[in-house]
């Protein structure tokens, strides 16, 4: 059966299989904006994550895997932390309750503790709850034992990490329900899952604040059982280590709440200080989740950028020594950064060497991903519509690492937090070198890939056609087309005194055809006009620096053409003698209706493709809602501590369902056709606990 009749066992699933979010639709684009603009005021003057310094705090610990039906994580440990004495294990132990506390003294009865000698798996994947289809397709592989792909055996993630924007198109409780909850826990059910439950960390994206973040935090905070997952998490950012401890190297896991790219809050930053930066050990290695790919996104959001490079520097490769007054080097580095955000599968990958004209650091001479070298992944592919990859930068140039200086005249700072330190202190005058990452050959959508899925939003033969895929669209574009033909006739028959059917009359005693190019042909001239003037002046290739007012007139005179259009086709239609006025004005309107309707949605269209970047530009792909073409990674950390990463492409998503019966009595689709067939989008990428040297 279809998602729509699925639809219709709402009742037994216990959540309504939703379709996926047209995004050009006149009702969803209007309520989308209402909500970014309140998401705005939220972010100003509602920052949720000030009320989470007071949220429990303890450090997340794999050695105490959830039990069905007992806390999440009950035992709070003190550790010895490197740099500051004990203090961080005091605050750990001091945020415990007393409860929590009790729990400690009694050690760890009823949890399962993991082994540090077998390979641990990690799934990570992010923009998520969309559609039913293309969101449960993902979810049903995701709750797999094994996975067999290109002849390799991957197995479910202990771990599963969504990296932002869970749900579609804002967040509220029901939508959680239907387009992310209700397809998990269904797709894992508890009963499918024995023994221990998986971990589920969660960061959130911008949809995920369109209300302030309030329903994420009451999903992803209180540690529940999502099907065979449970969220362990108690704030809407996580550290957690993954392998190592005590006086051994190994993996760790950071995820950072940027909130809509704007700043790092202090107590997120304090969270951090002592239960990472304090922790960290020469030779530790870090994946850091964020919500959006800041690397790429430097030019448009700078400041988004700057604030996780801070962090990076002054809360992971170095720490303030509060004794001493000074920053040192903490050893560890940040080997893998993960987000979502863009629709697409991307790796940039870390060139060794100094910046363009430094002898070993070309591109072209790599012959594949090195594990000594850092890398930045993109894998937003989790259900929500596919986006072009064609116009990311083939190279980027990042800040480097600056080193902590060596001991001077400091004096010492015990009462001020890391966070209050300066940042650019003795270590920043000296020149940081620049980090080189070029773009692999693994992105999906390619450039010949992303031109080809963009064009279909103008082509009237596919289903990807801009108001098929987007009901109402068209109908709006031609009620808006209809009502400005109308006033125009209206104007033109009441400043010549005549009624409208004679008007028309008069139109057509002249030289029609000049008249009709003549309305086809001035708003072409213009926006040609106003194309040629926009590529000499260079406001073609970035709308974002140059204002709305050029992309704003190029839509309009888009439409224009399209009314021109309209007109045209009016004015030469053979209209006959002696029709009723009433019967004339109808089939005016009508046939200005229909060209508005497919000439109006086609000149949008084109507007939308002749926009070289923006927000305009990326309507290209989300007014295509395209479900196919899913993926996540999934993750290997071996007991050598090399990391592999497995960028899983899921082609087809199922789109036909059978039903059957849980233990509980509950339905639980299942694809007809058995789960689709897999390949990578690239080789597997391993990466070394330790890179190169800074």
């Amino acid at each position: 059966m279809k998602r729509a009749e699925l639809a219709q066992h709402s009742n037994g699933l216990g959540f309504t299989p939703r379709d996926a979010v047209r995004w050009l639709a006149p009702a969803q684009l209007g309520r989308t904006a209402v909500r970014v603009v309140l998401a705005s005021v939220f972010a100003d003057f509602g920052d949720k994550r000030e009320l989470e310094g007071g949220f429990p705090r303890y450090e997340l610990d794999l050695e105490r895997l959830p039990v069905a039906g007992q806390p999440a994580q009950p035992v709070v440990r003190g550790l010895g932390l490197p740099g500051a004495g004990n203090a961080g294990a005091g605050n750990a132990r001091a945020a415990a309750s007393p409860a929590e506390a009790n729990t400690a003294e009694a050690g760890t009865a009823g949890t399962e503790r993991s082994s540090g000698a077998e390979d641990l798996w990690l799934d990570f994947t992010a923009d998520l709850g969309d559609g039913f289809d293309p969101t449960y397709t993902v979810a049903s592989l995701l709750a797999e034992a094994s996975l067999q792909v290109d002849g390799q055996e991957l197995r479910r993630g202990k771990v599963l990490v969504l990296g932002g924007d869970e749900v579609y198109p804002v967040a509220s409780p029901a939508a959680y329900e239907d387009r992310m909850v209700g397809p998990y826990r269904t797709a894992l059910p508890c009963g499918r899952s024995p023994g221990r439950a998986g971990v589920l960390l969660a960061l959130p994206g911008n949809h995920d604040w369109y209300d302030g973040l309030t329903s994420f935090i009451r999903l992803f905070t209180r540690q529940r059982n999502i099907g065979g997952w449970r969220t362990i998490q108690t704030r809407s950012y996580f550290a957690l280590r993954l392998t190592g401890g005590d006086d051994a190297p190994g993996w760790w896991l950071v995820g950072l709440d940027s909130q809509l790219g704007q700043y790092i809050d202090e107590p997120q930053l304090d969270y951090f200080y002592n239960t990472v930066t304090t922790r960290l050990l020469p030779g530790d290695a870090v994946i850091l989740c964020v919500a959006a790919p800041y690397w790429v996104r430097e030019t448009q959001n700078a400041n988004a950028f700057r604030q996780v490079h801070f962090f990076e520097q002054d809360y992971l490769r170095r720490r303030f020594n509060r004794r001493a007054g000074i920053f040192e080097e903490t050893g560890a580095s940040v080997r893998l950064w993960l987000t979502g955000d863009l629709h697409h599968y991307s790796r940039y990958e870390e060139l060794p060497g100094e910046l363009p004209g430094d002898a070993g650091s070309t591109a072209d001479n790599r012959t594949g991903a090195d594990p000594g070298r850092t890398q930045l992944i993109t894998c937003g592919l989790g259900g929500a519509f596919l986006a072009d990859a064609g116009w990311l930068p083939p190279e980027l140039t990042l800040p480097g690492h600056r080193p902590a200086p060596a001991p001077a005249d400091h004096t010492p700072a015990d009462h001020m937090p890391a966070h209050h330190q300066p940042t650019h202190n003795t270590a920043d005058h000296q020149p940081a070198r620049g980090r080189r990452f070029v773009l692999a050959p693994g992105t999906f959508p390619g450039r010949a890939e992303s031109r080809q899925f963009r064009g279909r939003l103008a082509n009237p033969l596919s289903p990807f056609w801009l108001p098929v895929r987007n009901p109402g669209f068209g109908s709006a574009l031609g009620v808006a087309h209809m009502l400005a033909a109308l006033t125009l006739w209206t104007v033109f028959s009441a400043f010549r005194g005549l009624s409208f059917p004679d008007s028309l009359a008069t139109l057509k005693t002249g030289n029609t055809m000049l008249l009709a190019l003549t309305f086809l042909g001035v708003p072409l001239l213009l926006l040609l006009l106003l194309a040629t003037l926009g590529t000499a002046l260079g406001l073609n290739r970035d709308p974002r620096e140059n204002g709305a007012g050029f992309t704003v007139a190029r839509g309009a005179l888009w439409q224009l053409s399209a009314l021109g259009a309209g007109i045209a086709v009016v004015l030469l239609l053979p209209w006959p003698a002696g029709l009723p006025p009433f019967l004339t004005l109808g089939l005016v309107l009508t046939f200005t209706f229909a060209t508005g309707y497919a000439a109006g949605s086609e000149a949008f269209a084109f507007f939308i493709l002749g926009t070289g970047s923006g927000e305009v530009a990326s309507w290209a792909m989300s007014g295509q809602a395209i479900e196919d073409h899913k993926g996540f990674l999934r993750i290997r950390i071996a007991p050598d501590g090399n990391l592999t990463v497995y960028p899983v492409a899921v082609d087809r998503i199922c789109r036909d369902w059978d039903v059957e019966r849980n233990d509980d009595g509950g339905l639980r689709p299942v694809p007809a056709g058995g789960l689709p067939p897999l390949r990578l989008f690239e080789p597997p990428i391993t990466i070394a606990r330790e890179g190169f040297p800074p």
